[in-house]
């Protein structure tokens, strides 16, 4: 791979934070209260949601190549070549339809806001967007949101992989996070068995 750039949204490192922060007061505050032994229970619990949290706000990414893009999910990573890539677009989060399987494969990094984002879209924001003859833009399509944003640079990358056409593009691939989903559900277990033994 290529000439990379990694897209992720920095409002999941601050969402992340409040949620670690807010966790961790709450586990110190039961240990002062109740003991370590007492307090134990909340700390178990709240690496359980720190790692659900790390799962949803940071871990998710898409990386785009001269030969492809590659979709961090949550739990799934997905190799996509732009050879066969059949449509970009945005709608709840920036997606790429795989053009052999017909499967719409989102990118959980690139959401897209809510329908009422669009009323605050100043006309200077979709300058140089390629819009067709309806000059319309949907929230999605946004410069300022992250599907918009992810969205400008996949169509950027598919472009330019046409315009070449000696590129040879990313093998289609389909992994699960198994460490992520491994380490969250032993810290479920261990979490649900504190729960047990201090009730």
């Amino acid at each position: 791979m290529s000439n990379l750039e990694t897209f992720r949204p920095r409002s999941g490192y601050l969402l992340a934070f409040i949620a670690f922060f807010a966790i961790s007061n709450f586990a110190y505050i039961n240990i002062l209260d109740y003991g370590f032994s007492g307090g134990s229970t909340s700390l178990t619990w709240g690496l359980f949601a720190s790692s659900l949290f790390y799962l949803i706000f940071i871990h998710p990414k898409v990386i785009f190549s001269d030969e492809g893009l590659i979709i961090i999910n949550p739990i799934t990573k997905i190799s996509i070549g732009w050879h066969e890539v059949s449509e970009i677009d945005a709608r709840f989060t920036m997606y790429v339809m795989h053009s052999p399987t017909g499967a719409k494969i989102h990118a959980f990094a690139a959401q897209a806001p809510g329908r009422y984002h669009s009323r605050n879209i100043h006309p200077n924001e979709i300058k140089g967007l390629r819009l067709g003859n309806s000059n319309t833009i949907r929230a999605g399509e946004s410069p300022r949101s992250n599907s918009g944003a992810a969205t400008a640079i996949a169509r950027m990358r598919f472009e330019n992989f046409s315009r070449v056409g000696n590129i040879v593009g990313l093998k289609f691939d389909r992994e699960f996070n198994l460490l992520g989903s491994a380490i969250t559900l032993a810290l479920l277990f261990i979490a649900i068995m504190a729960q047990l033994l201090h009730s």
